[in-house]
This record gives structure tokens, sequence and C-alpha cells, in this order.
């Protein structure tokens, strides 16, 4: 009786050894990623929830509607009707757009409408779902840019504040036109005027105007006509004209100014500069950029009747310029009204500019949207 209680109990053990043999080897198989299904099993259990939230990063399959007709205005799918194919959009899950995302997701972009944005936050790995209607203050902004429309940039002539006033406006080109100019008073004028951007040859892209900009305030508009602005322009001083050596380049002749040895005088019609340094003597230069200080001497080497040649070093190696000892210019200038034809490339420059002012160069401005989302992915920050 007890040797077959004792093979009974054997039986039994062979049996539980084999099955817990069996459940490990299926447990420690592995799926497409390389995870058994004892770490799936023990991720679900225990591991983080795969939930978006704000630093995360995305992978998203999506459909874009008009929220007014339900109209498909793009996609990440290549066959909308049966969302096959296409690349999931590769989702930076954060509202400052000057953020980075984290290394080794440098693909993935945080220019995304803060619209969807906020509804992809709380939306669980493998989740469907729709989100909107987004009102477009969310989406590509409120009102589209029209004709008629004005906002006020400094990117025109640089760098006064110009109102100006939208007379054209596709995807290809904008034109403008500067208004409310009549009570601008004196002004400080610009080193560069855009002329025509629309051009390959730089000397017909920009205007560059004589250098009225030495004094501050010394330009006033005397005439407006409907295509152009005529300014007079009275020097504020004649000695003392700038604190440190600056140059300067009109006309193809390229001048130096002196602090203590440039003078200007000036008539009815001309304003003429002219500089007499002393030779040998030295002139310090100090100019911030991104990359640091830079710091120069300059020394006037020699001196003639027309020119006066300098020196100095950079970056250990010494360089030569010449510069005209005077330079003659006329008092009155005609700066231009109309921008016209400025290439769609160019609409960066004014972007910032127009969004100020209430408007959107997005041709979804104005529409609320809608979009399906499927989140294929979720990578957590952490």
């Amino acid at each position: 009786m007890k040797e077959e209680k004792k093979r009974n109990l054997v039986a039994v053990l062979l049996v539980i050894i084999i099955a817990v043999v069996l459940s490990l080897v299926i447990l420690l198989q592995t799926d497409a990623e390389g995870k058994s299904i004892l770490d799936n099993i023990i991720e679900n259990l225990f591991g983080e929830e795969k939930t978006i939230a704000a630093g995360d990063l995305a992978d998203v399959n999506y459909i874009g509607r008009y929220a007014s007709n339900n109209t498909v205005f793009d996609s990440s799918y290549k066959y909308v009707e049966n969302k096959t194919d296409g690349v999931p959009l590769k989702i930076f899950v954060s509202f400052n757009k000057s953020e980075l995302p984290p290394q080794g997701y440098e693909s993935y972009s945080s220019e995304i409408i803060d619209g969807l944005l906020e509804g992809l936050i709380g939306l669980k790995e493998g989740a469907t779902t729709t989100i909107g209607p987004i009102p477009p203050g969310k989406a590509y902004g409120d009102k589209k840019l029209e004709i008629g429309d004005t906002f006020t940039t400094g990117n025109l002539a640089m760098v006064l504040n110009q109102t100006v006033q939208v007379t054209a406006f596709t995807d290809e080109n904008l034109s403008l036109k500067w208004i409310d100019m009549e009570n601008l008073g004196k002004f400080t004028m610009p080193q560069l005027i855009i002329k025509n951007l629309s051009s390959t040859d730089i000397s017909e892209m920009v205007i560059y105007p004589p250098p009225y900009y030495l004094w501050e305030n010394s330009s006033e508009i005397i005439n407006i006509t409907d295509e152009t602005v005529i300014v007079n322009n009275t020097p504020t001083k004649s000695e003392n004209i700038t604190e440190i050596i600056t140059g300067i380049q009109y006309n193809e002749k390229t001048m130096f100014i002196f602090p203590d040895a440039t003078t200007a005088v000036w008539n009815n019609t001309t304003i003429t500069i002219s500089s007499s340094p002393e030779l040998g003597k030295n002139y310090t230069f100090t100019q911030e950029s991104p990359y640091g200080s830079i710091n120069l001497t300059f020394t006037v080497e020699n001196i003639t009747n027309d020119i006066i040649n300098i020196s100095f070093v950079y970056e250990g190696e010494k360089s030569y310029q010449e510069s005209v000892k005077t330079l003659e210019f006329n008092r009155i200038f005609i700066m231009p009204r109309l921008y016209n034809n400025i290439p769609g490339m160019y609409m960066y420059i004014f972007q910032e500019d127009i969004e100020k002012a209430g408007y959107s160069t997005h041709e979804l401005a104005g529409e609320e949207l809608i979009f399906e989302v499927t989140i294929e992915k979720v990578y957590k920050s952490s």
C-alpha cells in the first residue's frame, strides 16, 4: 500500500515538473520585438502604461477633415478609404516649439497645431479616436490674410517699421503697399530697402541708400506719390559722427568713418563727409557675434590725396582695406511705396508680423478641423 502511494506521488510530481517546463518554454518565447511572453505579462501587470503625456513621442496615423463638410484635406495613409500604407507622423508632444526632442528622436517634431497636440495627451498606445472639432485659433489661425488687410513690419526697409496693406496675395507671391506714413515724423533712414525679391540679381533685389543712417532721426518725408515717398535728409552733427570706427559702402565706394577724424558739411542739395585720420594711429573695434566678441585693431597705414589705407588683424591674419577720403551724396532720396511680387519662398520674413496682426497665410486658416488618429506607438520621455 505504501509503495503504491509512493508511485502515485512520483507520477504527480513528474506531471507538475513537465507542466512547469512547458510553461517556461512558452513564456520565454519572443514576439516580433524580441520580448518574451513573460516580459509582456510582467510589463502589462506592473509596467508603465503607455499613455501620452507632455514630453513624450508618438507615431500617429491620421486623417484630417474639414468639420464643415467632413471632406478629407490630408492624411498619413496612402489609401485613406482602407487606412493602409503611408507613413505615421512622428510627433514630439511639446507646446514649446523651441524645445528639442530627446537625443535619438531628432526626426520627431513639435511643429503640430496646438489643438491636435492637446487631443493626443491622455491617449493610449493602440487607441483610435477622433480629435475635434478644433477651432481655427488652435489650428491654423482665425483669419486668413486677404487683400486689403494691414500689418506692421520692419523687414522691408531695415529696420524702419512700416504699416503696409496687402494688394495681392496668392500661394506664389505677395504684394504690399506702404501706407499711413503721413505722421511718421523724423526717422532714421534704413541701411537696406527691398526692391525686387523676384530677381536673381542682388543689385536688383535690394536698394542701398546713402549713409543717412549715420545720423539718427535725420530723415523726414517731404512728398508722397502713389508709388514713392520722397525724403529729405539733414545731418544732426558735423563732427564726432560715430563713437567707434565704422565702415560704410555706397556706389561701390568704401569709406571708414573715424570717431575723431571725420566731418560732415552740407548745403541745400548735397552732403559731404571727409576723413583725415592721423598716420599710424590705431583704432579699436569690438563687435558681439553668436560666436563671442570680435576684437579688432585698425591701423592707418598710408594716406594719399584720395585714399586712406588701413590694416587690421583677424584670427592672426593681417588684411588691408582702402577707404576713400571723401564721399558726397544727395540730401533728397526717393523710397518705394510698392513692394510687388514678393515670392512665396520669402513669406517667412513677414510671418511673425502677419501673425501679430491676427492673420495667417495658411490655406486652412479660418477652418474648424477634425482628426481621426490612431496611436501606433508611444515612446515615454523618461
